[in-house]
């Protein structure tokens, strides 16, 4: 057992996937759950001396071992969480990428969503039960949400970047930086 504080960064950038497992429900959080989110990371960003938020324990456990694949956890608790804060960057990549900040969008991009050199669905980070994956993945490759509008997942992923977009309106470039940062 590794019972140890790492903050989402740690988490989101090692050579790692987290899957939910068949087991787990479905993306369920709805937009109470998205706006505690928000207004968190909002006061984090707002905050100069930047205190810890507590997102609370991801449970997981390891997979099998195989050499040249990347480790996997199985999550069987956080899963909502961390699925959550992957829409949420996906929706900061988004507005950065709409706003010319190329660069940031391929940060974001490359080192917290996917693993770059890897293929098929070992390339996502954050890999959700069959009834979400195909939602995430449109989400994160940037492709046409039309098949999944009515997916939780897609809500979610409109309504950050809703509040990103209305945040980032004065100054996108320091307010994109920001948030990422937070």
């Amino acid at each position: 057992m590794d019972a140890r504080a790492r903050t989402v960064s740690e988490i989101l950038h090692e050579p790692a996937q987290y899957v939910v497992p068949l087991f787990q429900r479905s993306y369920s959080w709805h937009k109470a759950h998205w706006q505690r989110l928000n207004d968190d990371m909002m006061a984090l960003a707002d905050d100069p001396t930047r205190q810890v938020h507590f997102l609370g324990p991801l449970v997981c456990t390891i997979g099998k071992s195989v050499p040249g694949c990347l480790p996997a956890y199985q999550l069987i608790d956080g899963q909502q969480r961390l699925t959550t804060l992957t829409v949420a960057l996906a929706a900061i990549r988004d507005v950065a990428r709409d706003r010319g900040l190329i660069d940031l969008a391929e940060e974001i991009t490359e080192d917290y969503l996917i693993h770059k050199r890897k293929q098929d669905l070992e390339r996502f980070k954050v890999l959700p039960r069959l009834g979400d994956r195909d939602a995430l993945r449109a989400i994160i490759e940037a492709d046409s949400l039309a098949p999944f509008g009515q997916l939780r997942l897609v809500h979610a992923w409109r309504f950050f970047r809703r509040q990103i977009l209305h945040r980032a309106r004065r100054n996108p470039h320091a307010e994109l930086q920001n948030l990422f940062d937070t």
